[in-house]
């Protein structure tokens, strides 16, 4: 799971439905700035993969602020620092 700060007033995918590898997403509210909250599933081996994945649909990321990514192969999670 991963979420971000998305900067435009229309917070849908550039295509519905987003890419393949989006597993699913919604808005969960929004920041002091009024930019929207999303989160996101994705099926990702990485959190760089992650972020191109979610690019591809939401190009204006700004700001990612997941903490973790959860590995769903078994193996241990992988810790993300905000960037």
């Amino acid at each position: 799971m991963i979420s971000w700060y998305q900067p435009t007033q229309d917070f849908r995918p550039l295509s519905f439905p987003p890419n393949k590898n989006i597993l699913g997403w919604w808005k969960t509210g929004e920041n002091t700035s009024n930019e929207s909250t999303l989160v996101a599933i994705v099926n990702a081996v990485s959190f760089k993969d992650a972020e191109k994945i979610i690019r591809k649909d939401w190009p204006e990321v700004t700001n990612w602020m997941i903490e973790r990514i959860n590995n769903f192969n078994g193996n241990n999670d992988e810790t993300i620092q905000k960037i």
